[in-house]
């Protein structure tokens, strides 16, 4: 005699996956994302400190580059090494979002999309967006969008900052302060973020691009 699984048996077992797949396929999918970004982030940075040693090779070490408190800085020294597929100049919002957030949902006061930035995208669809932000030993900042204007728009997440400092050239935002100081871990909270009694408060989010970079990873 030969028996096999009732009706009810193998809808129980159906029933039974269903719930698994739905309690752990989401969370799959979101690491596979964030996979994603850590190696299109790894990519940008990449490629800015490319586009930084050429600029090196061809006109001298930093600390002799005649650095102004302007744009100009960027179009003598970095945008000639970058592959710019698209510039976008005076109204064009055609590189970036018109909204961005920080990592804990609050809207960002960031206008990546302002005339007082240079703003462009490469061959593989990174945004990036420059401007003169000048304080101490820092020259000024790159806010790298990895994913484009389609992503979800967020610090931390598809969004990075990197700071530019005359001596030591582009740092991912987190490893330094605006003074060039290494910054401890205990100083940068859970939401990669800063808020202390000496320094502007950074936003949730702004500080992630070191934290990612060093740990391979968005623990976080």
């Amino acid at each position: 005699m030969k028996r096999g699984f009732t009706l009810a048996e193998v809808l129980l077992t159906l029933a039974i996956i269903g719930i698994v797949a739905a309690l752990t396929i989401p969370a799959v999918i979101t690491k596979a994302t964030r996979d994603q970004y850590v190696v299109a982030l790894r990519k940008a940075y990449n490629t800015l400190k490319a586009v930084e040693r050429e600029a090196i090779r061809e006109q001298g070490e930093m600390k002799y580059w005649d650095w102004k408190n302007d744009n100009t800085d960027f179009d003598r020294y970095y945008k000639p090494y970058f592959d710019i597929l698209k510039e976008c100049i005076n109204y064009d919002k055609g590189c970036f979002a018109l909204e961005y957030y920080d990592l804990n949902g609050s809207p960002s006061n960031e206008d990546l999309n302002s005339n007082i930035r240079r703003r462009f995208i490469t061959p593989d669809g990174i945004a990036y967006s420059y401007r003169t932000h000048r304080n101490a030993k820092r020259q000024g900042e790159f806010i790298v969008d990895i994913n484009g204007k389609n992503g979800i728009n967020t610090f931390g997440r598809d969004t990075f900052v990197f700071d530019l400092f005359r001596l030591e050239g582009i740092k991912p935002s987190g490893a330094y302060d605006i003074d060039n100081t290494i910054l401890e871990s205990y100083e940068v909270d859970a939401n990669c973020a800063m808020d202390g009694i000496s320094t502007p408060t950074v936003p949730a989010g702004h500080y992630c691009a070191a934290k990612v970079l060093a740990e391979g990873a968005m623990n976080y």
